[in-house]
């Protein structure tokens, strides 16, 4: 529907006589094993990652790709962003925000082939590496005079709705598009973009989608498909 805009027991007490402390520290082995599983649990649902697998926990962040050197441990945005575009290019890495140990792997085959030094950590030459490995398109936003209207993949188009429209990859398809050192994460929720030259454009990004990546009109960005 694109067209190109402008622009989450009983206590003790009462029990029979002389079986209260044994109940007293049956109740509290069990609950220092409840506390152990529910941190076993946390600490493998996505709070906190530790340096190199281990000693250390370091807080995830919410960072765009791009604004520091990434390794093994590291965890946020930027690196679930990383983990995307390795993804896209045939890598068996996780699309979670762990730089766990396939992105090591992926990330030194990459320099491998690139002829860079395999350390597994993305400084500039590899971040450039790997962003280059996005292929160019063309792209264009649109929204204004489509709020409230269904997109071709079911969803009510509104204001703040993020995604992309294409013309033939699936509804709900994982796109990462990159325009000016910034890099979105999205879905894709429509079709388009509907231009008199077919082959002018092959993205039409919603409004809110542009807005985050900073750009106006018809702009030429890089795209990577998770497929």
């Amino acid at each position: 529907m694109g067209r190109a805009g402008f622009a989450s027991t009983r206590s003790a007490r009462g029990g029979p006589r002389g079986r209260g402390v044994p109940a007293l520290a049956a109740f509290v082995a069990a609950a220092g094993l409840l506390l152990a599983h529910a941190g076993g649990a946390l600490g493998g649902s996505g709070g906190t990652a530790a340096p190199g697998g281990g000693g250390g926990a370091k807080d995830c962040v919410a960072m765009q790709f791009g604004k520091r050197a990434l390794e093994r441990g590291d965890c946020g945005s930027d690196v679930e962003t990383l983990n995307w575009i390795l993804r896209s290019r045939a890598y068996d890495v996780s699309l979670r925000h762990r730089f766990g140990v396939s992105t090591h792997d992926s990330v030194r085959h990459v320099q491998g082939r690139e002829g860079l030094k395999r350390t597994g950590v993305v400084n500039r030459p590899t971040r450039t590496a790997i962003v280059k490995a996005m292929k160019r398109h063309r792209a264009s936003w649109y929204g204004p005079g489509f709020w409230g209207n269904t997109t071709a993949c079911g969803q009510t188009l509104k204001r703040g709705t993020v995604g992309v429209a294409h013309r033939s990859l699936p509804c709900g398809t994982k796109v990462v598009i990159g325009y000016s050192g910034r890099f979105l994460r999205t879905k894709v929720i429509d079709r388009g973009p509907y231009v008199k030259r077919r082959y002018e454009r092959d993205w039409d990004l919603t409004q809110a989608a542009a807005s985050r990546l900073g750009f106006e009109g018809v702009q030429t960005v890089r795209a990577a498909v998770i497929r």
